[in-house]
């Protein structure tokens, strides 16, 4: 289950400190965004929201003082460490008065920082244990869009071939919730027996029927304060969904056998790989569920759409898998990583998971070969999205072809970056999901190639 990871803001004048810090932080599994001053960081808290953050005192043209009296008269504003370079008792004092959790005192270590964090019990986790991986920009705006509907509690459909991470999506919106502390419960409607789904789904009362020798709660009394998600919802007998309509139209149900009436405070989410209006169209599915369903459609792109994710994907499943294992953690060879690249991956995600740990298995090497994946009709002539087909299929090695590629790509966007920001590598840094230092060494790579990035 993936979990929660708590957001930071840091604001800081100095870069390099901001560097240092946000990586340190990283490092630990929190998530961190940048605000160069008091300015910048409320223009950020007003467009998304943090669990804490973590400001400098002195800063241009908002400085930590300002910005903690501006935040202090909003309720729902997150708690404030302020961090201060004199320490002195005044200062100190005028910190906490003015709103401040705490603060810490300039120089300090990345230790003394963290065991502050911990006074706030934070959620956090290592930081390969993260959400949903997103790298192409169809995954990014898609957790934009999730992220924004889980501040709510409207229903959510997700939709998309069989394997893509419907599933995951659906508890990374529960972990992005106010409800994240509640059960998420997950039932497949296909993969209940018709006869039993509808008391699964809203319990029974003892002798309801042949076998209920104690009354049981249903899916959906035990998601009080929680998720629910309806895996395969198109799979429900057509009779069974003018239930679930009455349920989701009410927010109270029966359970079968039973005549008192149970209030209920879900959030639900139901997913399908089916074309809902052809679903409709047949019969399969009730016209006013479906529109009871649409409230806030997501479309999750297959994998071969979103090729950008499909290493980044791999190395994270491959790190999960070898801790299962209990197995020293495997690399991918060159040709390996080209052979998942361009494969078009019929099976999703479900697929990939599958071939990794095949090859976990068969590896007897310290990286991951390609016999080891053993993917029938791949394809390797495929170019990215953007970049000439003759770039992907007239160099000799196919290996250096993909390296190419790739680095043609991240060109691409890092000039796009930093174009969109006028040049500000921090905006740009910010714009591709990485840190400016990182930012810095990869314009400094290119550079020595011969490239001019800014």
């Amino acid at each position: 289950m993936e979990q929660y990871q708590a957001r930071i803001l840091l604001v800081e004048d100095d870069e390099y400190l901001a560097e240092a810090l946000q990586e340190a932080l990283e490092d630990q599994g929190y998530r961190v965004q940048w605000a160069e001053d008091g300015t910048a960081a409320l223009r950020l808290l007003a467009a998304k929201s943090f669990d804490l953050v973590v400001s400098d005192v002195q800063m241009r043209p908002m400085d930590g003082y300002t910005l903690l009296k501006t935040l202090s008269v909003q309720h729902d504003a997150p708690p404030v460490l302020m961090m201060t370079a004199w320490g002195t008792i005044s200062e100190a004092v005028q910190a906490l008065q003015n709103g401040a959790v705490d603060y810490v005192v300039k120089p300090f270590t990345v230790d003394v920082l963290l065991e502050k964090l911990r006074k706030f019990a934070l959620p956090h986790l290592p930081a390969d244990s993260q959400g949903p991986v997103a790298q192409s920009p169809a995954m990014l705006a898609m957790l934009e869009m999730a992220k924004k509907v889980a501040s709510t509690d409207a229903t959510v459909l997700l939709m998309g071939e069989s394997g893509v991470g419907k599933e995951v999506l659906a508890r990374y919106i529960h972990q992005q919730s106010r409800r994240q502390a509640g059960p998420f419960i997950a039932v497949n409607c296909a993969a209940i027996p018709e006869t039993l789904l509808e008391a699964t789904l809203f319990g029974h009362e003892k002798g309801a029927f042949t076998g209920a020798a104690q009354s049981s709660a249903g899916k959906f009394e035990q998601a009080q304060g929680g998720t629910l998600l309806l895996d395969e919802v198109t799979e429900m007998p057509v009779q069974l969904q003018a239930k679930l309509l009455r349920v989701l139209q009410e927010r109270e149900l029966e359970r079968v056998g039973g005549k008192q009436t149970i209030t209920l405070d879900i959030r639900l989410i139901a997913t399908s790989n089916r074309d809902l209006r052809q679903a409709v169209a047949e019969g399969v599915l009730r016209e006013d569920l479906y529109y009871r369903l649409q409230v806030f459609p997501i479309q999750i792109p297959p994998l071969r759409e979103r090729q950008a994710d499909i290493l980044p994907l791999s190395e994270h499943l491959l790190r999960r898998h070898c801790q299962q294992m209990g197995l020293s953690v495997k690399g991918l060879s060159m040709a390996a990583k080209q052979q998942l690249y361009f494969y078009e991956w019929p099976g999703n995600v479900r697929e990939l998971e599958n071939a990794l740990q095949r090859a976990l298995i068969l590896s007897v090497e310290n990286d991951i070969q390609v016999d080891d994946l053993g993917l029938q009709g791949s394809s390797a002539s495929i170019p990215l999205p953007g970049v000439s087909p003759t770039l992907a299929v007239e160099t000799a090695d196919p290996v250096v072809a993909l390296d190419d590629l790739r680095a043609h790509h991240e060109r691409e966007a890092i000039a796009l970056a930093l174009s969109q920001s006028r040049g500000s590598r921090a905006q740009a840094a910010e714009r591709l999901g990485i840190s400016p230092r990182t930012l810095r060494h990869k314009i400094q790579r290119f550079r020595e190639a011969g490239y001019e990035l800014g």
